[in-house]
């Protein structure tokens, strides 16, 4: 064997290496969304029993991951368990510099548990909008026609003064190559942990949604632009957990009017399972003042026309027409008609756009202005 042969043979090793290394890592973390995935305010002890053992799994695969070793401390602390245990948990989050432990994050607690007070006033106003059409070449998920144009014409429709009356600068739009799973998280916490309880929070996503299992069509990952596609644990490993988005609008976003839209299933594309399963709605408007809103049913696929996506478009619309001030409720029928009459009529499917509330939730105008009251478009 020659010294050139021998030296690209080290070079293939090593890329492999660093790729079960890497698959390692991505297998570990999605035993640890599988265990975050079982853990609220309302979990019983079998719950988080099961989600001990999804973390132990968690650490046999990787040993160093902070994370698993935090959220093991929470619940053998939730369940009154092995002191020793938890202390020893806890010394190794620090340890392995674990982000959950430094942000203080706890899936048992839930930042709005109840409407509190009646909010006549409107404070700030916050949007993180998300669009991601074409992802990183070669290992990343295929284009999507419309997202990052349905999110761009969303952002400008939030920030235009005679409709969403949202201050520029609240309003983070992130499209394709912006749109990374550490930039979404960045942006997400920041609204998160700024937004007081007067305030309006507005999430949009616009991607692929990419589920674990594929039989029951749960969206367990939302694909971001450097999310790696060339095997299930890369995806595990790069993608955008749904139950992290879940966990910090639940836990961490004060603000008692939040809307979260999905529109993560688009027809022809690779990935399928792009609408909510009911664990995912479950956890999303745990608590108080949660509306959510998804482009089509589980079994449904969303369908583009030209530029927009029909969901997209018609909020959009409506949103327009209507000058921002009208209520959610009345927004979303006037949307979940016409989406399924304009597929129906020209994509001969059927898309029907899904709402869901908590079971406490203050009645939401996106176009209610700052400072004003909650159902008036002008400043009080």
């Amino acid at each position: 064997m020659t010294r050139r042969q021998f030296a690209a043979l080290a070079a293939i090793a090593l890329r492999a290496r660093a790729q079960s290394s890497s698959d390692r890592i991505g297998a570990a973390r999605d035993l640890l969304y599988q265990a975050l995935e079982l853990l609220s305010a309302s979990s019983t002890p079998d719950q988080v029993n099961r989600a001990v053992g999804f973390l132990k799994r968690s650490l046999d695969e990787y040993s160093g991951f902070g994370d698993a070793h935090y959220y093991r401390y929470l619940c053998l602390k939730r369940l009154n368990q092995n002191p020793a245990g938890q202390a020893r948990a806890l010394d190794s989050a620090r340890l392995y510099d674990s982000d959950a432990w430094k942000e203080k994050r706890d899936p048992f607690a839930l930042a709005v548990p109840k409407i509190y007070e009646n909010l006549e006033q409107v404070g700030e106003k916050w949007a993180l909008v998300v669009g991601i059409s074409d992802f990183q070449p070669d290992k990343g998920a295929d284009p999507l026609g419309a997202a990052a144009h349905d999110a761009t014409s969303f952002a400008e429709l939030l920030r235009n003064p005679d409709v969403g009356r949202f201050a520029n600068d609240k309003v983070f739009l992130l499209t394709d190559d912006a749109a990374t799973t550490p930039g979404i998280k960045a942006k997400l916490n920041h609204i998160a942990t700024n937004a007081k309880h007067e305030d309006i929070v507005v999430v949009y996503i616009a991607t692929h949604g990419s589920s674990r299992d594929e039989d029951i069509r749960q969206v367990s990952y939302l694909l971001t632009y450097d999310t790696d596609v060339t095997s299930r644990d890369q995806i595990f490993g790069s993608a955008l957990p749904m139950v992290e988005v879940s966990e910090i609008i639940r836990t961490r976003c004060l603000a008692q009017r939040t809307v979260v839209i999905f529109d993560t299933c688009h027809s022809g594309e690779s990935f399928g399972g792009g609408t909510l399963s009911n664990d995912n709605v479950n956890r999303l408007k745990e608590g108080a003042g949660r509306y959510i809103l998804s482009s089509c049913e589980a079994t449904q696929k969303a369908y583009e026309n030209n530029k927009h996506g029909y969901f997209t478009g018609s909020l959009v619309k409506n949103l327009s027409a209507n000058k921002g001030c009208i209520r959610m409720k009345d927004l979303f029928a006037k949307v979940q008609q016409e989406v399924s009459e304009q597929v129906r009529t020209h994509a001969h499917a059927t898309q029907t756009p899904v709402m869901f509330t908590s079971d406490s939730a203050s009645e939401i105008i996106l176009g209610a202005a700052r400072g004003g009251k909650n159902d008036q478009c002008v400043s009080g």
